[in-house]
């Protein structure tokens, strides 16, 4: 038997936590490409609607390096992001529930960033892919890129989806009935919900692009459902199975951090020198 208690305190922990990671991942990623874009001089802002630019990416002021750098940085940063909260995640250390969960959700969505604009430029045709244009890249190369792509996010997913059997052990997620439930729970209701927010955030209704945007979190969160293997009784670095008060404290750490951002991007962010 799950325990109920405990899943419901882990599904809102779990809401909270993707929000917040959304809005963080959303927030360095951005502003790494403002970052570059002021490097070189090219004026840029960056608000709840993304970055933006001040000129055409055909303008005088977008040279061949600053084009592939700017445009490159945010996938890049957020790869970069990703990777590390992972190995932070990976680390055998004891964590708390919201700690575990902040941590796997961005490195999840620092990961569909990396991929999700690729695929969402690759359909408007702008952004990363006016660099795949200048740098002479071939669509047969495109797409041997995205197959790897796709096998690497699989791979992160299984890693991700490991880490939580081991980290939640106590909800008896090696059996199938409850994984399914954790997964609906802890993983499907928040990322709708994230979905949701972004919606709002942007004043937008939900779209088939939106849709082929978040193809990456779903190869991502997938593969917890494939997982066979029960977790090894000698495991010892699980989350305490009763939430704490340090739980708490982190989820409305998180929430404060959060809101202090969008406060921030809903005036705009520029670099000024």
């Amino acid at each position: 038997m799950m325990n109920i208690t405990n899943l419901a305190k882990t599904s809102i922990v779990s809401i909270v936590s993707a929000i917040c990671a959304y809005i963080f991942v959303f927030f360095f990623s951005n502003y790494a490409s403002l970052f570059f874009a002021y490097d070189f001089d090219v004026p840029a802002s960056f608000s709840l609607d993304g970055i933006s630019f001040s000129t055409e990416a055909n303008s005088h002021i977008w040279s061949r390096d600053a084009l592939v750098t700017i445009l490159l940085s945010k996938p890049i940063s957020a790869f970069i992001g990703g990777i590390v909260f992972l190995f932070i995640l990976m680390l055998r250390t004891k964590k708390a529930a919201s700690v575990i969960l902040f941590l796997f959700w961005l490195n999840v969505f620092a990961f569909n960033t990396a991929i999700g604009l690729l695929i969402e430029d690759a359909i408007i045709g702008a952004g990363t892919y006016e660099v795949a244009v200048v740098m002479n890249i071939d669509n047969i190369y495109l797409i041997i890129m995205s197959i790897i792509s796709a096998f690497i996010m699989y791979k992160i997913g299984m890693m991700n989806g490991r880490l939580i059997m081991l980290s939640f052990s106590h909800q008896k997620l090696f059996l199938f009935k409850p994984r399914i439930i954790f997964f609906i729970t802890i993983f499907l209701i928040p990322w709708l919900l994230v979905i949701m927010y972004t919606c709002l955030a942007a004043g937008s209704s939900f779209s088939l692009s939106e849709l082929l945007i978040t193809l990456p979190l779903i190869i991502l969160l997938f593969p917890f459902l494939t997982i066979n293997k029960a977790p090894p009784p000698e495991y010892k670095y699980l989350s305490a199975e009763q939430f704490t008060t340090t739980d708490l404290i982190l989820s409305v750490f998180f929430i404060a951090i959060s809101a202090g951002l969008i406060f921030a991007m809903k005036s705009g962010i520029t670099i000024s020198g």
